[in-house]
């Protein structure tokens, strides 16, 4: 028979003691770069474009305020809120919906269901799918301050000025990308337009009288969802394109990928560069990659 050891309880007490400093050092250390930006004043501005696979999930920040634009077709939403978030940061100002397809919303449900939500912003599409029910049912649960999306609208969020440019009051459409909310966000002199998955026919009918300097790419990246007249027009600096890799649609389409080469137009892919990190001082701005 082989004896243990016998451990004195002032043993087992350092022994906690010294697994629980461990433990803390650990969670001290993984936030160390949210600590810095908070206090460097890093996080002014910033939107992420997450990699999130075939979809979209933009988090938008500013300052303590925070608009999310879609949650992508999983739950990896949260755990990239669980990261990029502070812990004890519950609250998000704003929700986008873009429009109810499963690819855009299904990361809302887990979010609505976990954080506090201030207002949800959506256009109400007669579209009969499980995933847009149960996305209703979350609003509803939430208790948040519904919006209905029209051309002409705006909401402001701190600093930030959403201003809706699509859909107009009470359009319907066969296909439901054509109802796709388009917003310009606006930070003092960088203006971002988000075209969702709006397809040519809405994109032929936008008026953007503002200067864009980035422009993410509607309907990730497809033939249909790409207007080469509105992207001389507004003439951006940058084009982000939301998308998973090897998808079986074969986004971004090759007529897409070849007009943006054809205007020299600089192009990030969350398929290829992962989550896409745009941060602006409101008049400059500069990008990564994670």
């Amino acid at each position: 028979m082989v004896s243990t050891p016998n451990v004195s309880e002032k043993a087992k007490i350092g022994l906690i003691l010294g697994v629980l400093l461990i433990t803390l050092i650990v969670v001290f250390w993984a936030l160390i770069p949210q600590f810095k930006a908070v206090l460097s004043g890093e996080n002014g501005f910033l939107i992420r474009f997450y990699a999130v696979g075939q979809g979209d999930a933009i988090l938008i920040q500013e300052g303590n305020s925070q608009i999310l634009i879609d949650g992508g077709p999983n739950d990896d939403i949260l755990s990239y809120l669980g990261r990029d978030l502070l812990p004890w940061d519950r609250e998000i100002e704003l929700i986008v919906a873009t429009h109810p397809q499963a690819d855009h919303i299904t990361g809302l449900i887990g979010v609505l269901e976990r954080y506090k939500v201030g207002k949800v912003l959506y256009y109400q599409s007669a579209y009969d799918t499980k995933t847009y029910e149960r996305f209703l049912e979350a609003v509803k649960n939430e208790g948040a301050q519904v919006l209905s999306a029209s051309a002409g609208g705006q909401i402001q969020v701190g600093e930030l000025l959403l201003q809706i440019m699509w859909p107009t009051a009470n359009f319907k459409a066969k296909n439901v990308n054509d109802e796709s909310i388009v917003a310009v966000l606006d930070y003092k002199n960088f203006e971002v337009l988000l075209l969702g998955d709006a397809e040519q026919r809405v994109q032929k009918q936008l008026f953007i009288n503002v200067d864009i300097e980035v422009v993410k790419m509607a309907h990730h990246g497809s033939w249909n969802g790409t207007y080469e007249p509105l992207l001389r027009a507004i003439a951006p600096d940058l084009a982000i394109i939301s998308v998973g890799a090897n998808n079986q649609y074969g986004h971004p389409h090759n007529q897409t990928l070849g007009l943006l080469a054809k205007i020299g137009l600089p192009l990030l892919r969350t398929d290829l560069d992962g989550t896409i990190v745009v941060k602006s001082d409101g008049y400059d701005f500069w990008y990564s990659i994670e």
